[in-house]
C-alpha cells in the first residue's frame, strides 16, 4: 500500500448521458480530452500512467434532473465500479433541492456502498454554502465520508462560476470541521484563497485536476503557482492531491505535467522557489494514498 498511486477525481458516465455543452468543451480542448468513459477505458488510462486506484464520481450535469434521473446516474456508476472493486472507489450524487436528498444519500451510502459524494454547484446551479445543503453535510460528517466539490471557475459555457467560488468553502469547513472536503481543481484560479483554507482547516484538501496551462510553453505554471502559494502558507503540500478529471483531461497528461514540474525544479529551471522536487512528487505518489487511508477508503 505504501507505493500506491491514487487519482481522486475521475468520471464514469454513460455516453448517452453526456450533455452537448460537455461534448463541445471536450472537442474544443484537445490534449487527449474525451467524453468516452466507462470502466474499461478508465482502467486502461490508469494502467498507462501507473495509477493503482481511483475515485470514480457520479456527475449530475444539470439542475433539472429529478431523483429518479439522478438515481439512474448513480446506478450506472455503481455497476461500472462493480467491474473493478479493487481498483475503483465510488462517489455518488444527489439532487440537493430534493426533499428526499438526505434519505437518498443514506440509501446510497448505507445500502449501496457509496464511499463519498460529488457536488457540482456550477452544473447543479446551487451555491455550495446554500443552507439547503447543511443536512447533507451533517450526514457526511457523521459518517466521516468525503465530499468532492467542484471549486473555483469552471471554464465551460454556459455554466457560471459564482456557485463555487473558493471563498464559499470557509463557512462549510467552519461548521463541519470533521467533514473531509476535497476542492476539485484547487479552486482554480483563486489559489491564494485555497492556500488560506488549507492553512486554516485540517479537513480541507485540494486536487490538481485540470490545473494545466493551455499555453504549451507554460503548461506547468498553474501547478507551480498553486504549490508555491500553498507550501508557505499551509506549511506543506501534503493536502494537495493528485486528480486528473478523466476523461475530460487525460491521466497521462496530468502525470506528465507533474513530472515536468519536478524535473524543472530539480534542474533549477524554475528560478527561486520554496518547492523541492519531493513536494511535487508527493502530489503524484503519496498524498492521495494517505488521504484514502485516513478516511478508510482503502
Amino acid at each position: 500500500m505504501t507505493d500506491m498511486r491514487v487519482d481522486v477525481n475521475t468520471h464514469l458516465w454513460a455516453g448517452s448521458g453526456v450533455p452537448r455543452f460537455i461534448r463541445d468543451y471536450s472537442s474544443g480542448r484537445g490534449g487527449g480530452s474525451s467524453v468516452e468513459s466507462g470502466t474499461e477505458r478508465l482502467l486502461a488510462s490508469m494502467d498507462r500512467s501507473g495509477i493503482d486506484k481511483a475515485i470514480a464520481v457520479a456527475l449530475v450535469p444539470s439542475p433539472d434532473l429529478d431523483d429518479q434521473e439522478v438515481s439512474a446516474i448513480n446506478s450506472y456508476v455503481a455497476s461500472q465500479v462493480a467491474l473493478a472493486p479493487d481498483r475503483l472507489v465510488r462517489f455518488c450524487a444527489v439532487n440537493p433541492r430534493s426533499e428526499r436528498a438526505t434519505e437518498i444519500l443514506r440509501s446510497e451510502v448505507e445500502d449501496s456502498g457509496a464511499q463519498g459524494l460529488k457536488i457540482h454547484g456550477a452544473m447543479q446551479e446551487i451555491d455550495v454554502d446554500d443552507r439547503r445543503l447543511w443536512p447533507i453535510y451533517e450526514f457526511m460528517e457523521a459518517h466521516r465520508l468525503p465530499i468532492l466539490f467542484h471549486s473555483g471557475d469552471i471554464g465551460v459555457l454556459p455554466c457560471t462560476d459564482t456557485y463555487t467560488r473558493a471563498t464559499r468553502f470557509d463557512e462549510i469547513a467552519c461548521d463541519f470541521p470533521e467533514l473531509p472536503m476535497v476542492l476539485g481543481h484547487a479552486g482554480r484560479i483563486d489559489f491564494s484563497t485555497v492556500a488560506g483554507l488549507l492553512r486554516k482547516h485540517s479537513n480541507v484538501y485540494a486536487d490538481i485536476s485540470s490545473v494545466i496551462g493551455r499555453d504549451p510553453g507554460s503548461r506547468t505554471w498553474p501547478l507551480k503557482n498553486l504549490l508555491e502559494v500553498v507550501k508557505p502558507w499551509a506549511g506543506s503540500t501534503e493536502h494537495v492531491l493528485f486528480g486528473s478529471d478523466f476523461p475530460l483531461y487525460s491521466v497521462s497528461e496530468t502525470i506528465s505535467v507533474v513530472d515536468q514540474l519536478s524535473g524543472e525544479i530539480a534542474a533549477g529551471a524554475s528560478g527561486p522557489t520554496p518547492l523541492t522536487p519531493q513536494d511535487v512528487i508527493a502530489v503524484r505518489d503519496e498524498n492521495a494514498r494517505r488521504f484514502l487511508a485516513k478516511y478508510c477508503l482503502i
